[in-house]
């Protein structure tokens, strides 16, 4: 199986309660979110998001509803889908260095 099996059709934008957005492109992204940073480890749609997030990454076809209830999860925790994506996106990518004359 590989990342192209569990990767959503749509991207999830969320607005994080520190202001910035950030992109989850997939069950794999989510999950790791889900059990590293969560800012609350409770709640029903936290739990169905986390056990179909796994879920998700052991067969493709439930990839699109872990999406959904993540986004659940994060409409529970007080995060609200991004209506502006560039609105101060989240990047890890290195930025291009500018040419100094």
């Amino acid at each position: 199986m590989t990342e192209a099996d569990f990767t959503w059709n749509v991207p999830v934008e969320l607005e994080l309660p520190c202001g910035l957005t950030r992109r989850f492109l997939n069950a794999y992204d989510a999950l790791d979110f889900l059990d590293a940073e969560w800012p609350t480890r409770r709640g029903p749609a936290y739990e169905r998001a986390l056990r179909l997030c796994r879920n998700a990454l052991r067969g493709a076809r439930a990839a699109e509803l872990a999406r959904s209830a993540f986004i659940a999860a994060a409409d529970e925790a007080g995060m609200r889908q991004c209506s502006n994506p560039r609105k101060q996106m989240v990047s890890f990518l290195p930025r291009a260095r500018s040419a100094v004359a």
